[in-house]
């Protein structure tokens, strides 16, 4: 396989093609994105100073809930990191926003937490629609399975993106085949918002009901964390048992 040279490496990551049949605006949603972030840095940095001077409860509010948005913009299938243990945190009596009445901190929370993932989902969808105008991921709608996903999906598409938002899976098929098959963007977006919602709401729910402290959210995430991880490892050390050992002659 013939390297890629520097120049070639250069364009392909960052080159846009001229193919804009997909209606995106990936130059104008890219610095929107970073101006985003940048943002909240600014105000999560401004909240950790006044807290750290004043241990004041507002101060460490906008710390916490700034870091919150900006760690949940980030998370999506190209940054795979941890969320459900911020959630279960801030929620939590024994966690960071525990002077906010319990109503008003899961509403927060959820609200917030729904917004910050679906920031971060559009951004994925821009990072996906970048992809297929490179022509990199065109041949999967040529496959018999993506055909198949899609019918099931063109008959119920806002409520299956939306239910697959709800339940903690590893990954979202429907989210890709709605940014593959260029689902309206709004509606995306709405799904996405909608089913997150519901989601860290019984999150914050169960966090409130069970006063989980701490500790017990560490051994939650870390489960949730290690089960995907051992599952894969399994299914990669059967298929290095499967494969044929080659001997050199």
């Amino acid at each position: 396989m013939a390297k890629l040279s520097g120049n070639k490496l250069f364009k392909f990551i960052f080159a846009t093609p001229q193919q804009t049949d997909d209606n995106l605006k990936l130059r104008h949603w890219f610095i929107v994105y970073c101006l985003y972030l940048i943002v909240l840095c600014i105000i999560s940095s401004w909240g950790f100073t006044h807290y750290s001077s004043e241990n004041a409860s507002w101060a460490k509010a906008v710390w916490l809930i700034g870091l919150y948005m900006f760690y949940f913009s980030l998370a999506c299938t190209f940054v795979p990191i941890p969320t459900s243990w911020f959630v279960l945190f801030l929620c939590s009596p024994a966690g960071g926003l525990a002077f906010i009445a319990p109503v008003y901190r899961i509403l927060i929370v959820a609200g917030l937490g729904a917004l910050s993932t679906g920031i971060a989902h559009l951004n994925e969808y821009h990072l996906g629609g970048y992809l297929l105008r490179l022509g990199k991921m065109r041949m999967i709608r040529q496959t018999r399975f993506y055909n198949f996903a899609l019918r099931i999906f063109q008959s119920w598409p806002f409520m299956i993106q939306v239910a697959l938002n709800v339940i903690p899976i590893p990954a979202d098929p429907a989210r890709w085949i709605a940014i593959i098959s260029n689902y309206p963007l709004v509606k995306f977006f709405a799904a996405q918002w909608t089913g997150r919602f519901i989601r860290y709401a019984l999150m914050g729910i169960a966090a409130e009901l069970l006063e989980l402290t701490i500790t017990e959210i560490i051994i939650l995430q870390a489960v949730l964390v290690i089960i995907p991880l051992v599952r894969l490892l399994y299914r990669w050390l059967k298929h290095k048992r499967t494969q044929p050992i080659l001997l050199d002659t």
